[in-house]
């Protein structure tokens, strides 16, 4: 399913596939506030909300750069990678080995990312090409 939405021009719906990181923080039994549920750490914090609305955190300079970060941060081997759309590289705390390159940023799950979405893309694209032919007027 959810190789199937880039197909159908969909937001991925998992996170971790989407272009970009921000979108869901977490908020601590005492109101902290952290960029994700992977990175619940100080360097990440973002405040409290008890002290800060929501919003605020959420639309502040840390968080926006965090999200940013996971695309910045994408190796040129994923950028260049033919199902890159469908895995976007996948989340940033997967990404710690070098690349073949030796470039930084190299998800641990590639391989397997790359396996399953190469196998998956043909029929995810006929499948919407079929689902396009028969709800065109």
């Amino acid at each position: 399913e959810e190789a199937a939405r880039t197909a159908f021009a969909q937001e991925h719906s998992l996170c971790i596939f989407r272009p970009t990181c921000g979108d869901i923080p977490v908020v601590e039994h005492s109101g902290d506030v952290y960029s994700c549920d992977h990175f619940v750490d100080e360097a990440h914090y973002l405040g409290n909300i008890q002290e800060t609305p929501l919003v605020e955190l959420l639309e502040s300079p840390a968080q926006r750069a965090f999200g940013q970060a996971k695309w910045e941060t994408l190796p040129r081997e994923c950028q260049r990678c033919p199902v890159r759309e469908m895995c976007n590289g996948e989340c940033p705390k997967n990404r710690f080995l070098p690349t073949p390159e030796g470039e930084p940023n190299r998800n641990y799950l590639c391989a397997g990312y790359r396996r399953f979405f190469t196998h998956c893309h043909p029929f995810v694209s006929e499948v919407a090409a079929l689902w396009r032919r028969q709800h065109t007027p």
